[in-house]
């Protein structure tokens, strides 16, 4: 009995090592930092990785960002509404 508990245990902890790097690697940012070095620049919202072409904030204005899959965009344009573009 006490075998079976110690086997079962031990089962669940292996299960759980295993599991959790390909969970926490399944999101874009994940794939961003592993992949690249960094993670993603969150826009402005916080709910996503930039992505070329959005609108970015004034501050961001003449500073890089990444995207989910760790391609580089400078938010530069126009000063009143810039832009992520690639540089």
């Amino acid at each position: 009995m006490k075998l079976r508990i110690l086997l079962a245990t031990f089962g669940l902890l292996f299960a759980g090592l295993v599991a959790s790097p390909a969970t926490a690697d399944s999101t874009p940012s994940g794939l961003a930092a592993s992949a690249m070095g960094h993670a993603c620049t969150r826009t402005s919202s916080g709910t996503s990785c930039i992505r070329g072409g959005q609108f970015c904030p004034q501050s961001k204005y003449g500073r890089s960002g990444w995207d989910a899959y760790g391609r580089r965009y400078v938010c530069k344009g126009n000063r009143t509404h810039p832009h992520w573009m690639r540089p």
